[in-house]
């Protein structure tokens, strides 16, 4: 059975949220880092994050399909019961999809928030001295497997979101029919919520690691 937080990784979420393991040592706050890391970078969540995406779009798509239908007044009746049976196919896509995104964020952000305050605790503590070699793993974070794979899918999102944007306010500009501005509102939506939230959980990772910064203006002093 899937899990948005593996029962391992719980433990630490609820430490690093609640401030318990402050004096962690550094040993076992660099485990903790680990699990936590791991289990947001798991690639079936990522996967889960794509099939719920695809499964909204779908939906959008289909509400403006069903838009449509009810607004061609060929036939009132059996337009709106056709129309109806539409919106009822897009719920079976939409309800479940946008539930799957919502605890994906919602997990991932405890995750990444969990995953940043164990590796910069030692630091924090001053158990633990930057070095140079810190320096550009807080650099080139954003460039390791994980975090990587979600910077891209988040920056194909934001293409996404202007593209479906810029739609919209091509249909309400120039009057095109309700359907078009309903499905690519829908989908600026999604996607803009897609890309902020992919690229959210990457960035509380990485300010987590600002602590092992060796420049004097970004490192944190205990």
């Amino acid at each position: 059975m899937f899990r948005m937080i593996l029962p391992e990784t719980l433990p630490d979420v609820v430490a690093a949220e609640t401030d318990t393991g402050a004096d962690a040592r550094p040993v076992d706050a660099d485990a903790a880092a680990a699990r936590t890391r791991a289990d947001f970078g798991r690639v079936s969540r990522w996967a889960l994050g794509l099939l719920g995406t695809a499964g909204a779009a779908i939906a959008g798509a289909l509400i403006g399909f069903a838009v449509s239908v009810a607004s061609s007044g060929m036939e009132p009746v059996g337009d709106a019961v056709f129309a109806g049976v539409v919106v009822v196919i897009a719920a079976a896509f939409g309800v479940p999809s946008i539930w799957l995104l919502v605890a994906l964020h919602r997990s991932g952000r405890r995750l990444a928030r969990a995953a940043g305050y164990w590796a910069g605790l030692p630091y924090r503590q001053g158990r633990r001295t930057p070095t140079k070699g810190d320096w550009f793993a807080v650099r080139f974070l954003g460039f390791s497997s994980d975090l990587f794979l979600r910077l891209i899918t988040s920056a194909l999102a934001g293409l996404v979101t202007v593209f479906a944007a810029s739609l919209t306010v091509r249909a309400i500009a120039t009057g095109a029919t309700a359907w078009e501005a309903v499905m690519w509102l829908g989908w600026t939506v999604l996607f803009a919520s897609v890309c902020v939230g992919q690229f959210g959980g990457v960035q509380r990772i990485q300010n987590g690691y600002l602590a092992r910064d060796p420049a004097s203006l970004t490192r944190r002093r205990p």
